[in-house]
């Protein structure tokens, strides 16, 4: 006879249900009915069994918990495997970049072979010579080569041997220096010099052909140099350098320098080159101020006292030649129309010499070039006051005197005609009674007339006197 097993019953546990669980730990029935309490925090699946001994047991829905830890399973798998996708994907990023920068290092490579190739065609059909500038106008040949790729830069200062030549009449030398300084693009030398110095190697000597558009031009240097000569250069470059800190210069070091590139605007504002004028004086004064940076001064005991006594003299010499390039810079800058700058200029100069004549004739001519006629002719007189010889500024003094009273004989005329004008429509009566009606609008249109004018003419005077 067969024993029909008994199925416990199940005891419902107050709290549990949804969630309970993951708090009061998970329960679970025992064969003998007797309930456990799980207190692990990790999510475990119950299943409970029942039917008779020979069937298969059925296995229960799992608990909120047991889905859970399934769903967050499945989510770090995929998280990890979406991580080994996108490291895989980087990998093969980094891979073709290098294989992209490979090819592109290939590609400057055979470019750089392309150029160096055709370098050399160009130098075997020109006999070695380079063109600069892509014709014959600018061109160099290496003598001696120098130290590969060891080339100075715009700013630096160079030391070089220099010969010069006219190229129809090579036993003419016309410039020769064993040992001369000059600073790249400074315009220190000729325009064709500033450009070949620059394509030279350390040590390397060069021959250098320049067109007179890159020489001396349709001036030239007489008597030596012919207008629209073509030269010939003979170029060692012996050494290069950075330019120096002003902090590190003396006084007497920065007046050199500064004269040196005031000078260069002086030959170039005597050629009718006036702009490289203005940039030679604008750099001669970054060394002649004494201001800025600072100046280097002796660090031994022994040597101060009579260091600072020259340091003191180079001062006030320097302190002069600024005044003298400051003056140069401003009739540099008249010539060019540039007439604030040159007022700025003078102006510098007057704050600390104000009976300097030269900074008064040309703040006169300033002036007057703006229309401030009064103020130019106060500056003249002054000028004539310190220097009553000087034929240069008596003369630019009559003839702005003479313009002077032309405007005011003018501006006489103007109100004489103005009044009249006035004083005729004012004082004119008709007989006629009709006229009478119109007499109050006639005299307002005079009113309005009169006072249009009077208000141009306000406007004229306080252009001509309020503008500086």
């Amino acid at each position: 006879m067969d024993t029909e097993k008994q199925v416990p019953e199940v005891t419902p546990i107050p709290g549990a249900g949804i969630g309970a669980g993951e708090e009061e730990g998970l329960t679970s029935l025992s064969d003998d009915g007797n309930s456990s309490h799980s207190t692990s925090t990790e999510p475990t699946i119950t299943v409970s069994t029942r039917g008779d001994g020979d069937g298969d047991p059925e296995a229960a829905p799992p608990s909120y918990s047991s889905v859970t830890a399934a769903a967050a399973a499945a989510e770090d798998a995929a998280y990890a495997a979406a991580n080994s996708d996108l490291e895989s994907f980087e990998k093969l990023a980094e891979i073709a970049a290098e294989l992209k920068e490979h090819d592109v290092l290939d590609e400057e490579l055979k470019q750089a072979d392309g150029v160096k190739e055709e370098m050399e065609k160009e130098l075997e059909e020109n006999d070695g010579w380079v063109k600069i500038l892509g014709n014959d106008s600018l061109m160099k040949k290496v003598i001696t080569p120098g130290r590969p790729n060891v080339r100075p830069l715009r700013g630096d200062v160079c030391t070089i041997k220099i010969e010069g030549r006219l190229r129809d009449k090579e036993e003419v030398v016309f410039e020769q220096s064993h040992e001369m300084t000059v600073q790249l693009g400074d315009a220190e030398v000729i325009g064709g010099l500033d450009l070949a110095i620059p394509l030279m190697c350390k040590g390397e000597t060069s021959t250098v052909s320049i067109a007179p558009r890159f020489g001396y031009g349709t001036i030239g240097t007489l008597p030596l140099v012919p207008p629209n000569a073509h030269l010939l250069y003979s170029i060692q470059l012996l050494d290069f350098a950075p330019e120096p800190e002003l902090e590190s210069l003396s006084v007497a070091q920065r007046r050199e320098t500064g004269n040196r590139k005031r000078e260069r605007g002086n030959w170039w504002y005597g050629r009718g080159e006036v702009s490289l004028a203005v940039q030679c004086y604008r750099r001669a004064l970054e060394f002649l101020d004494e201001a800025e940076g600072g100046i280097a001064l002796p660090k031994a005991e022994e040597d101060k006292k009579d260091a600072l006594d020259l340091e003191a003299e180079d001062i006030k010499l320097l302190f002069e030649d600024r005044l003298k390039t400051y003056n140069n810079m401003a009739a540099a800058q008249l010539k060019l129309e540039a007439y604030g700058p040159a007022l700025k200029s003078v102006e510098a100069v007057l704050r600390c010499q104000p009976t300097n004549v030269k900074a008064l004739f040309r703040k006169g001519k300033i002036l007057a070039q703006k229309g401030n006629t009064d103020e130019a002719i106060t500056c003249f007189r002054e000028a004539v006051r310190l220097e009553p010889e000087n034929k240069t500024v008596i003369q630019e003094l009559n003839r702005l005197s003479l313009k002077r009273k032309e405007e005011r004989k003018n501006e006489k005329l103007l109100y004489k005609r103005m009044f009249n004008s006035a004083n005729g429509n004012g004082d004119a009566k008709s007989s006629n009674p009709t006229d009478s009606k119109f007499g109050f609008k006639k005299s307002l249109n005079t009113a309005i007339v009169v006072g249009g004018v009077i208000v141009a003419l306000a406007g004229v005077m306080a252009y001509r006197y309020g503008v500086s």
